[in-house]
């Protein structure tokens, strides 16, 4: 984990100093983190990881699902019953990332009538860092406070503002980190 010499440093010489961001609906990097659905989720949680041990310099960006994946059972009547499991972020391998005054760290995307707040998580993925981006904060309104409930809705205007809340908002929660630089190549 701290090795200096690694895969990316031996091979791209003078090429690992620069991020690279990664940006996903969903992560699956472990069972106790349940933002993801499937091969998606689980392709890009094996992205960080592997990136991880090349030593490749990613920053992983994402949403953080309140409501993580849903459990099924069967009812009595064989009908599929779904529930929704809300997470205790506090009893996750997350921590909140805080500004220089000890507050959490919030960005803001403006929407043609509002704007939405979101504060940003961390988990690392070895060496790599992922960020995930929460909307489930008082001063939003409920319905953007469900852009980070649950990762899949039938509502196409609401994913349409969850995509962009990852966009716009993964690439302000970077520069709000601290990832300005660009490259001069």
């Amino acid at each position: 984990m701290n090795a200096k010499e690694t895969w990316c440093t031996q091979t791209y010489v003078g090429h690992c100093d620069q991020e690279w961001a990664y940006f996903s609906m969903e992560f699956g990097v472990h069972e106790t983190l349940p933002i993801y659905s499937g091969g998606l989720g689980v392709l890009a949680g094996d992205y960080l990881k592997e990136s991880s041990d090349l030593g490749a310099p990613v920053v992983g960006v994402g949403l953080m699902y309140a409501e993580g994946y849903f459990s099924q059972r069967i009812s009595e009547d064989g009908w599929q019953e779904t529930d929704n499991n809300m997470l205790n972020f506090d009893e996750l391998p997350v921590l909140q990332v805080m500004d220089g005054n000890e507050k959490p760290l919030a960005i803001t995307v403006s929407f043609p009538d509002r704007t939405v707040t979101a504060h940003i998580w961390e988990l690392r993925v070895g060496r790599v860092p992922l960020y995930l981006l929460d909307t489930d904060l008082d001063e939003n309104t409920p319905a953007d406070r469900n852009l980070t409930l649950r990762l899949y809705w039938s509502d196409l205007d609401l994913r349409i503002a969850q995509e962009i809340m990852l966009g716009v908002g993964g690439v302000r929660a970077l520069r709000a980190l601290g990832y300005n630089r660009t490259s001069g190549t």
